[in-house]
């Protein structure tokens, strides 16, 4: 979900817009760096090298090998590329791979299980996430896993048992990108839980994390998460206050999903203020509403909607059809014994 997606450092998930170091130029002591750098920040392009190398790689058995598969396994994920999440996944599983494999065995079955959640498949994220929990080997991985988790269950309609999770994570083993990930799960996990005023101060505290460590990306991006939270909680005057602080330079960083999101937010905002949705608002957001619901705010949507009784403006719930593309259950059974 794009309304996740500045988390991917956090989870380990590549995202093609957000970068942990915002460089457009950078160099690579090793070819495994640059791929590594690539499925992070331009996945496409991490698939293309491993299209233009895979004749290559298969005569190559080496830590360097499963380093550059487990990278393009995260980047076919990214895109939705199913196939070729499936085949890097047989290509890992490869005996010949496995004496190189130990070090990798958390990411791969990490992504796995992103890879599943972001195919809708959430009941296998959630089994594979809870794989990876165990072959964590150090607290930062234990984290990640839980978070993971988290997200799998809040988008299976279980945010209580997701809340839980996020509570038994040790906030003091984190700072920096790594504690306003989390701050940031908590607070998407607030809004689905009707907490919007706890919502408004976890992606605050998100937010100053992010400036602290000038992931000046990130913290646009929570910006406006912030401000869907202050408008469903009725705080226009937070609203004012951090729509300020989104200049055109801040507003530079933002994806479109993103920049759509806050167009409707400033229409919304408006509303929210007299209390009453004007006409060009209701018609603008049946235009909109399903594309932003594609792109990943779902709950923000549905919970402004409802604060201001235009629910009915919210479209029927369609059921995910994933016959033709949903990925093969199991994939992580070579490295979990228990599927």
């Amino acid at each position: 979900m794009k309304y996740l997606i500045y988390l991917c450092g956090l989870l380990l998930l590549s995202c093609g817009s957000v970068s942990a170091v915002e460089k457009n130029e950078k160099t690579f002591s090793s070819e495994p760096e640059r791929v590594k750098y690539l499925a992070l920040n331009y996945p496409d392009q991490a698939v293309a090298f491993f299209k233009e190398n895979q004749g290559k790689l298969l005569e190559q058995s080496s830590e360097q090998t499963v380093s550059i598969y487990s990278s393009v396994l995260a980047a076919a994920s990214n895109i939705g590329d199913i196939k070729l999440v499936e085949a890097i996944v047989r290509l890992l599983s490869d005996t010949r791979l496995t004496p190189y494999s130990q070090h990798f065995l958390f990411t791969i079955v990490n992504v796995i299980g992103v890879s599943y959640r972001v195919n809708g498949q959430f009941d296998d994220a959630v089994v594979t996430y809870k794989c990876a929990l165990k072959l964590a080997r150090n607290n930062v991985e234990k984290m990640t896993s839980k978070v993971n988790l988290s997200i799998a269950y809040r988008m299976n309609n279980q945010p209580a048992i997701s809340f839980q999770i996020l509570q038994s994570i040790d906030e003091a083993i984190l700072s920096g990108r790594r504690k306003a990930g989390l701050l940031v799960v908590k607070g998407n996990t607030a809004i689905v839980l009707d907490k919007p005023k706890e919502a408004i101060s976890y992606f605050i505290a998100a937010r100053q994390h992010y400036l602290k460590g000038q992931h000046h990306r990130n913290a646009a991006r929570v910006t406006v998460n912030l401000l869907g939270a202050a408008l469903i909680a009725r705080r226009a005057e937070v609203y004012e206050k951090y729509r300020r602080k989104l200049t055109p330079a801040y507003e530079a960083y933002l994806p479109q999903s993103d920049k759509l999101y806050l167009h409707w937010l400033d229409l919304m905002h408006d509303s929210v203020k007299s209390n009453i949705v004007a006409d060009g608002t209701v018609n603008y957001t049946k235009t909109h509403v399903t594309r932003l619901l594609k792109e990943g705010y779902t709950e923000p949507v549905s919970k402004l909607l409802h604060s201001l009784n235009v629910e009915f403006l919210m479209p029927e719930k369609q059921k995910n059809s994933l016959v033709n593309t949903a990925l093969s259950s199991n994939l992580a059974k070579p490295w979990c014994q228990d599927l």
